[in-house]
């Protein structure tokens, strides 16, 4: 069931209907909860763009995501490796012919960017800065030129894959980093979320130009972008200078995604290891759920925020306050189908504790409702979190652009905001016991060890 089925619920009627330029169709314009009004915009070579306009202080982000992580680079023909999309990333920050290598940090510094980075993921790889708004043409200069005039050469490749296995090799020191990536590795038999964004140090290492070149080619195209803009810049000034800027750029042909379907699970998984990292042991679970467009999710968040969101949440007082874990977490993975449990224990605590004290809070979960005044501290405080963040410029653009590519929806993230309103805690009981069992989950357990060695 689509999550579009909320979107008139919350968001109220389009503004304006479909209207045209000669370059760009500005596709919808929607009212969010607090009066700001975001604009979508599609120009003719694909590229697309949200903007919302606020005028309060004269700031901005933005922000550049592209449809591709390593999802696309394992699941393509030419490829069929992962690693390129995130050593990528790092190329983008190498130069071009107009900027040469290191002039775009030292560039956005001196433009006032407090924040200017990228990340990789599975399913898009995002680029973000934030400036004084009078800056906007400079920074949108600067984007769209290492988007279209990137230098890519033999040496400049070498470097960088240098760099990225010394990356790779400290997040195969870290005992976390070991433990997600073996709960990947065992809840997907099928999926290609079971490879690492990262790669293995061989798929780095083998990565030639020509790989780069088709890569940049094809996934760094118009079509496979989205620019989002929050803060002071009004549509009139903003259009004609991404026309300026992207205009001229050619759309590509953009393979297809077609991720090979994950059978259901019908036992509980497990996996146990060992790390000469590890101080204390570390405990990861994960139940099968459905995707973020399914109605599901929205209970399956509020249950997120009862058990691990604030001072009085379930697993904070049960494995925190008494001293048998440093850390609890649970939550909506955006992997994008798992509900994920991470506890961080104590060092004289076992992860078997752990797993008796969780075990014990989804038998409550499943046994009877929670309490009034459970349900509404899980559901106050998921509302503050989300409505205290998103008057940030950055934090509202980053809501959009991760939902956008995870589910095709920007406005999925608020939508399971204002679903929440429709719950009571009865629902939260029949969803609990519709996912939340052993047969549903793997476990993930790595112990130090004085060894060097992974056992």
């Amino acid at each position: 069931m689509s999550g579009n089925l909320l979107k008139n619920v919350f968001f109220g009627v389009v503004l304006s209907c479909t209207s045209w330029s000669a370059t760009y169709e500005k596709v919808a314009e929607k009212k969010l909860f607090n009066g700001e009004v975001v604009k979508e915009f599609k120009f003719q070579n694909g590229l697309k763009l949200l903007l919302v306009s606020r005028h309060q202080a004269p700031v901005l982000t933005y922000q550049v995501w592209f449809d591709v992580g390593s999802l696309n680079e394992k699941m393509d023909q030419k490829l069929n490796r992962t690693g390129l999309a995130h050593l990528f990333e790092h190329m983008m920050f190498r130069g071009t012919k107009k900027y040469p290598d290191g002039k775009f940090d030292e560039l956005t510094s001196r433009l006032g960017s407090d924040k200017q980075n990228a990340t990789t993921y599975y399913y898009r790889t995002n680029y973000f800065e934030s400036v004084p708004s009078y800056q906007l043409e400079k920074i949108m200069e600067l984007e769209s030129d290492r988007m279209a005039n990137l230098i890519l050469d033999g040496e400049l490749l070498e470097k960088e894959k240098g760099a990225v296995v010394g990356e790779f090799r400290r997040a195969m020191d870290n005992p976390s980093r070991l433990a997600w990536d073996e709960l990947m590795r065992l809840v997907y038999t099928e999926s290609p979320f079971r490879f690492t964004v990262l790669g293995t140090e061989e798929e780095i290492k083998g990565f030639s130009l020509e790989d780069a070149q088709y890569f940049y080619k094809t996934f760094y195209a118009p079509n496979n972008c989205t620019i989002i803009v929050v803060g002071d810049a009004k549509e009139e000034n903003l259009l004609p200078l991404v026309e300026k800027y992207y205009g001229s750029m050619k759309p590509q042909e953009i393979p297809k995604l077609t991720l090979k379907e994950e059978p259901p699970q019908t036992k509980e998984r497990k996996w146990e290891g060992k790390h000469a990292q590890a101080t204390s042991e570390i405990l990861l679970m994960a139940y099968r759920i459905p995707p973020v467009t399914e109605l599901d999710i929205i209970p399956l968040s509020l249950i997120s925020s009862h058990l691990s969101n604030g001072m009085e949440s379930r697993l904070r007082k049960a494995l925190v306050d008494t001293g048998i874990a440093v850390g609890a977490s649970a939550g909506i993975s955006n992997r994008p189908d798992l509900f994920e449990v991470s506890v961080s224990l104590s060092e004289k605590h076992s992860a078997e504790e752990a797993i008796r004290i969780i075990d014990r809070e989804v038998a409550l979960l499943h046994q009877s409702k929670i309490s009034k005044n459970d349900f509404e501290r899980a559901l106050n405080q998921e509302l503050l979190s989300v409505y205290g963040s998103i008057g940030n410029n950055n934090a509202l653009a980053n809501l959009f652009g991760e939902y956008l590519m995870i589910s095709g929806n920007y406005l999925r993230g608020l939508e399971v905001l204002e679903g929440y309103k429709k719950l009571d805690s009865g629902d939260l009981q029949k969803i609990a016991k519709k996912y939340f069992k052993k047969e549903n989950r793997s476990i993930v357990i790595v112990r130090p060890t004085r060894k060097g060695k992974v056992s």
